[in-house]
């Protein structure tokens, strides 16, 4: 009877790991190497790959593939980003940093370079002006304070594509 009942167990147990400093990613253990992405599906289009789950920035492997789907997403719709509408407001006429939430700056600062996915032309209104994106060649999925972390927009744009495009 135990070993009936375990058999059933099986299915429920969990094959990931939530990232500790970022709730957004999950770690997928497999041989040789450790899989970031934002689904408990280890088969989603992976952010990276480490060695360990103890991750860095020496170590941490980006996959490419991952930072050009960010980038088409971010210029498809940063236009319809909540957080960044309202930065846009206080940014007319000028380009303004789309950046990563790691480490958010202050009010009215420029983000760490490395932590800048790129910019967008915002208008003299200040709107977002659509398919303005110019991505950041220093922009950096993994640096000192952790993995990316994403708006609540871009995370959700972000996950269903990484989900629907599997590696």
């Amino acid at each position: 009877m135990f070993a009936l009942r375990a058999a059933r167990c099986r299915y429920f147990i969990r094959n990931y790991h939530r990232y500790p400093k970022n709730s957004q990613i999950y770690l997928h253990e497999t041989p040789g190497r450790i899989i970031a992405n934002l689904s408990p599906n280890p088969a989603a289009t992976p952010i990276g790959y480490s060695p360990s789950f103890d991750i860095d920035p020496k170590t941490f492997s980006v996959n490419k593939r991952f930072l050009d789907l960010l980038n088409e997403k971010i210029n498809e719709g940063i236009q319809d980003d909540f957080t960044f509408i309202i930065e846009a407001g206080a940014n007319a006429s000028t380009f303004m940093p789309i950046y990563d939430f790691r480490e958010v700056p202050r009010y009215a600062r420029t983000p760490e370079v490395d932590s800048i996915f790129g910019y967008v032309l915002v208008d003299d209104k200040g709107k977002i002006v659509p398919r303005t994106f110019d991505p950041n060649s220093m922009y950096r999925i993994c640096n000192g304070a952790g993995l990316i972390k994403l708006s609540d927009y871009l995370h959700e744009q972000m996950k269903n594509v990484t989900e629907t495009e599997t590696q």
